[in-house]
């Protein structure tokens, strides 16, 4: 997937077909970026991304939950 997309950036970037290259750019982009391809991979991305936030959050009130009950002991 990450080929197709490199593949139309450096058409677009390095064309020089005129206004006919960027309108067969244009058409290129809305194909790819509506495909079932890109959904799935913005999908699985999403969810990794909650997971990792999930994990990350538990991780920190684990941590935090048990620091709360340890004391320091006091300079009296």
């Amino acid at each position: 997937m990450g080929a197709i997309i490199g593949v139309v950036i450096g058409y677009a970037l390095g064309t020089h077909a005129g206004e006919q290259g960027w309108e067969e750019f244009k058409e290129a982009w809305k194909v790819i970026s509506t495909s079932d391809e890109v959904k799935d991979l913005l999908a699985g991305g999403l969810s990794l991304g909650r997971d990792i936030v999930r994990r990350g959050s538990d991780v920190i009130g684990g941590s935090v939950g048990a620091s709360s009950g340890s004391r320091l002991p006091s300079a009296a």
